[in-house]
């Protein structure tokens, strides 16, 4: 018989960020009956427990939101696993990747053709300056600028989150801005669309909305639904789960940040826009989107679009600066990452049902670009792998 191993979860309950990260800590306590969770509904600020202090378990997973909280985790001597932490000394030990999360932000805003961005938080979290940064950056790298909403500093303090004092600056920062806009919202998406509903700026036509935080459920109850990028936290609540196993069995506290990369942009109406005045490019925009993954190519999209290839391949670099080939393998490529990341499907069926006639294709195509194989893009963000 396996030593039961008590684990207490101190992880919020109120975002889908938090509950994917439960269902996979959950996902891993089933592999391992040996585990005993100790587990209470709960919100991002609210102090542990007052018996956690004479608690005899064995190891905590916890996101900790601020000193106070931190203090009395550490006061219980056993094994901890951070999933959020105060980077300036206490890290998380494993965290969704920001960076990526941000450049893939710009990249889905860039893909909707639009040449105005803004970036918005309701507080300055350390993860909130690593996003913005990287969502800028890739926009810079493009040739735009982003307008970047600085919260109203209170009592000498930015607030952690939306307080109602910032009604009047978040009016004027939308008000400020050309449109169309493409406005990457890194907490607090529903409120900037409530605003863009109080202001009578429509949503996606005029303002497109893409939140931080992939919640099915809020994503769709928005008006309009909200597109989100997926951090894939059950991957991040799954692989905490392993790291306190090993803690608890006695090995060090590893160094630095396990960084979970984003698994991708979940499209709905608050960007469903094609920001560009050329309608037989949107047409041709809109074919490949629907169709990248029937096997189509460059002079069926062409047809489609009623316009010459030559034609068709110049104008889309003019407003892309990138080819149709070249989109219809992004189609591709982003369908095969869901597939390879929330299917058991084998690689040469996904290479298939992702448009690929030869999976070793696929291979080719994948690796060049992504820098990864196919099977190790699925070892990396799927907890199927990491059970084999």
């Amino acid at each position: 018989m396996k030593t039961l191993r008590r684990v207490f979860v101190l992880i919020e309950t109120n975002s889908g960020y938090s509950r994917g990260i439960l269902e996979g800590i959950g996902q891993y306590r089933h592999e391992h009956p040996e585990w005993s969770i100790f587990f209470e509904d709960r919100s991002l600020e609210e102090l542990p427990p007052r018996w956690l202090k004479t608690w005899r378990g064995d190891g905590i997973i916890a996101r900790t939101a601020n000193q106070h909280i931190r203090q009395k985790l550490n006061d219980v001597q056993i094994p901890r696993v951070e999933l959020l932490g105060l980077q300036e000394d206490e890290p998380a030990k494993i965290h969704g990747d920001n960076r990526a999360a941000g450049r893939m932000a710009a990249a889905h805003l860039l893909g909707c053709g639009l040449r105005h961005f803004g970036v918005y938080a309701g507080g300055e979290p350390w993860w909130i300056a690593i996003c913005r940064e990287a969502f800028c950056e890739e926009l810079e790298r493009h040739g735009f600028s982003c307008s970047v909403y600085r919260p109203p500093v209170k009592d000498n303090r930015i607030l952690p989150r939306w307080h109602e004092s910032q009604e009047a600056s978040l009016t004027r920062w939308l008000m400020s801005l050309p449109q169309p806009c493409g406005v990457f919202c890194i907490n607090d998406a529903r409120i900037v669309l409530e605003f863009c509903r109080r202001l009578s700026i429509p949503v996606p036509e005029r303002m497109a909305i893409l939140g931080e935080d992939e919640d099915p459920v809020v994503c769709c109850v928005s008006s309009p639904p909200l597109s989100a990028i997926d951090f894939n936290s059950k991957q991040i609540g799954y692989r905490a789960a392993v790291l306190l196993d090993r803690m608890m069995a006695g090995a060090a506290t590893p160094e630095g940040i396990e960084w979970i990369a984003p698994l991708r942009v979940v499209p709905r109406q608050s960007t469903d826009i094609i920001a560009v005045e050329d309608a037989e490019v949107v047409q041709a925009i809109r074919f490949i989107r629907q169709y990248a993954c029937s096997g189509i190519d460059v002079d069926d999209v062409a047809t489609a679009a009623c316009i010459s290839r030559r034609a068709l391949e110049r104008r889309f670099r003019r407003l892309f600066d990138r080819t149709p080939k070249t989109e219809i393998l992004r189609v591709q490529l982003e369908h095969a990452k869901v597939l390879l990341s929330k299917t058991l499907l084998s690689v040469e069926t996904i290479a298939r049902r992702s448009g690929f006639s030869a999976l070793r294709r696929f291979s080719e195509v994948f690796q060049r670009e992504t820098g990864t194989t196919p099977r190790a893009y699925r070892k990396s963000v799927s907890i199927h792998e990491i059970q084999s």
